[in-house]
């Protein structure tokens, strides 16, 4: 369940979200999955994910451009065939809201989170998950380091521990 945690902050990428409960006491309306925004549009370059959880941190590095972005569209559309509940709203603070409600490898995994921040450099995704096993909180606090090094291609990713991917590779198992 540890590799899930990095795919569920991707998820929240590519607009399907991760999970948590808002801080705001105004509640947002998140309108059905065929009408919610597209979501947040990122910059492209490198971009550092640290996701903090009840199971400790984790780093994940990836490199976007255009290309890249259809590639977290298309983790996005394996999701939805698993998700029946999708949607996601953006509140007059700049903040994204969504939930999600999903069949997965592990059960049924109902989510709800805010993400919150300048998309071109630096957001923070607060979520909240819950299994069959309780609920976990999670935090992805995701910043842009720069343009692509060298030796990475945009949808290149850096997985913890160093592991080498492809977000078009992803498994849509989150």
């Amino acid at each position: 369940m540890r590799a899930a945690v990095p795919i569920l902050a991707l998820a929240a990428l590519a607009a399907v979200g991760a999970c948590n409960r808002t801080n705001t006491a105004a509640k947002v309306a998140i309108p059905a999955a065929d009408t919610a925004p597209a979501g947040p549009q990122m910059a492209a370059g490198l971009w550092r994910q640290r996701v903090s959880g009840p199971r400790g941190a984790s780093v994940t590095r990836y490199c976007l451009d255009a290309g890249a972005a259809s590639a977290l569209a298309s983790f996005n559309q394996q999701l939805s065939g698993r998700c029946p509940e999708r949607q996601m709203a953006l509140s007059s603070d700049g903040a994204w809201h969504f939930r999600t409600a999903c069949d997965t490898a592990w059960g049924k995994v109902a989510t709800e989170g805010v993400m919150r921040g300048d998309f071109a450099s630096h957001y923070v995704v607060e979520a909240g998950q819950q299994t069959v096993r309780g609920m976990t909180h999670v935090t992805a606090d995701v910043k842009r380091l720069g343009d692509c090094p060298a030796d990475m291609k945009p949808g290149d990713v850096i997985l913890p521990g160093g592991g080498r991917g492809r977000l078009s590779d992803l498994p849509a198992s989150a």
